[in-house]
């Protein structure tokens, strides 16, 4: 196989690197009498006093009670429900407002082809950015770099890409270099209660594990250009497995397809979480 062909082939396959009332009583009536005096013989009747009528107060209505009704509260998203089960979907949707920094090592490897990426990358945020060293060797021969301590690949905040070439720098039209981890864990949950397989620990934290077959054209809008050459390739889709933690941050990944008969997969994973850095372009 001649070199360029061989560097095609590994960069499809580095392509598989890339996630609430009262009433008043009345008073009493008077009665009046009148006594005449007669003959004995003659009796006259009693003067039959005139019915005085009696006064009776409206009742006043007594004022009725409102009950202030009591505000519900907004709800809050809860990673974690009764026994410390993680809430993916809750998880992810907290993981969705605060970008992070993590440091990555992935594998990629198939056939005769390895691929060794290190980096330290910004996710979540409105770019992803980050500065990756990246090997690759064919039938152990190396064939791009080391993945050392020296970036081979930059992106910057404002998503300019910059690969290394020797000891210079090029700009790259390659904008997706760094996967949507996050985007991938909502694409799993899209799937259906299949997808959940529960609680496991990942070298000491607890996460929640997502597995599941993806199509393809959910990788479309997650990584553009590598959703281009799988697609070319003629790649259907891809069996992948994550673990996120508590705040809904990819812990471990795993993906797997195949290429022209060939079994690819890549996997690794994320560490030393922190704030979202700045990453300026390389000098």
């Amino acid at each position: 196989m001649r070199r360029s062909a061989v560097l095609a082939v590994a960069a499809a396959a580095v392509s598989l690197v890339g996630l609430v009332g009262c009433t008043d009583d009345a008073a009493p009536s008077a009665s009046a009498s009148a006594t005449g005096t007669t003959p004995a013989s003659a009796t006259t009747p009693e003067a039959v006093p005139a019915s005085t009528p009696t006064a009776t107060a409206t009742p006043t209505p007594a004022p009725t009670a409102v009950a202030t009704p009591t505000p519900t509260p907004t709800p809050t998203a809860v990673t974690t429900a009764a026994g410390g089960v993680i809430d993916p979907e809750a998880a992810l949707a907290l993981a969705e407002k605060t970008p992070y920094a993590a440091t990555q090592d992935f594998v990629s490897d198939g056939g005769p082809i390895s691929a060794l990426i290190k980096a330290r990358v910004n996710l979540n945020g409105p770019i992803r950015s980050g500065r990756l060293a990246e090997s690759m060797s064919v039938g152990g021969d190396d064939v791009i770099g080391s993945a050392n301590d020296s970036p081979s690949v930059v992106v910057t905040d404002d998503g300019t890409t910059y690969i290394r070439n020797g000891s210079s720098w090029r700009t790259s039209p390659l904008g997706d270099r760094i996967a949507d981890y996050h985007g991938y864990a909502k694409a799993l949950l899209a799937l259906g209660p299949s997808a959940r397989k529960g609680m496991e620990d990942c070298e000491g934290t607890p996460c929640y594990h997502l597995s599941g077959t993806v199509d393809l054209e959910r990788m479309k809008a997650l990584e553009p250009e590598q959703y281009k050459i799988l697609k070319s390739k003629g790649v259907a889709g891809f069996r992948l497995d994550q673990w996120i933690d508590t705040q809904g941050r990819t812990v471990r990944y795993d993906k797997r397809t195949e290429l022209r008969g060939v079994q690819m997969r890549t996997h690794g994973t994320f560490r030393d979480f922190g704030p979202a850095e700045k990453v300026e372009p390389p000098r």
